[in-house]
């Protein structure tokens, strides 16, 4: 009796899996918002079952976070390597590059595409652990927790402002000048 041609099962690829639905969540989150996309969406766009999207990410909230992030905005390494002295001029030259990215214009576009209170937890989470909290630890002397979120929210609103806003002076300003002026600005905060 012939059992006819032997198949083997096909092999797994959790990378490969994990950013299929990580592509498949910012498509449809993009044109059909957070709440519009359901789980069962994300998994049948990325050709994968439903239950690998709660494998991988543990819930939509959660898929919608690492959606939202991008390799490319992450700090960590920055603030964590970087001498103070440098850390200004450092990371609003990474800033200006990342929101001038395709990655920034997607996930400008997912973020404008989801509730306030989602992109709320999303954003403050990111902040606070990957940014504020990194760099509060750097840091010397008095209310360090509050100098570091000032120090994010001058470097997040300078990128914003030049270029999703585009207000005059900031869009048209020559990027070493704009460093420069930046730094002597929010050096300051870096002291003890």
């Amino acid at each position: 009796m012939d059992a006819g041609p032997m198949t083997r099962p096909r092999r797994r690829d959790a990378a490969a899996t994990r950013a299929a639905l990580l592509a498949a969540a910012r498509t449809l989150m993009v044109e059909h918002g957070v709440e519009g996309t359901s789980t069962r969406d994300v998994a049948s766009a990325a050709g994968v079952n439903q239950a690998l999207v709660y494998r991988y990410f543990g819930s939509k909230e959660k898929l919608f976070a690492e959606a939202a992030s991008s390799d490319a905005d992450t700090p960590e390494d920055i603030i964590l390597t970087t001498p103070l002295a440098d850390l200004p001029r450092v990371l609003l030259e990474r800033i200006l590059d990342v929101v001038t990215s395709e990655d920034a214009s997607e996930l400008s576009r997912l973020v404008a595409a989801a509730n306030d209170q989602t992109v709320r937890a999303v954003l403050q989470h990111r902040i606070e652990t990957s940014f504020a909290t990194r760099l509060a630890a750097r840091l010397e002397g008095p209310e360090a927790a509050l100098r570091a979120e000032l120090f994010a929210a001058v470097l997040v609103g300078v990128g914003f402002l030049r270029h999703k806003v585009g207000t005059r002076a900031l869009s048209t300003a020559d990027r070493e000048v704009l460093v420069a002026q930046v730094n002597r600005m929010v050096a300051p905060l870096l002291e003890p």
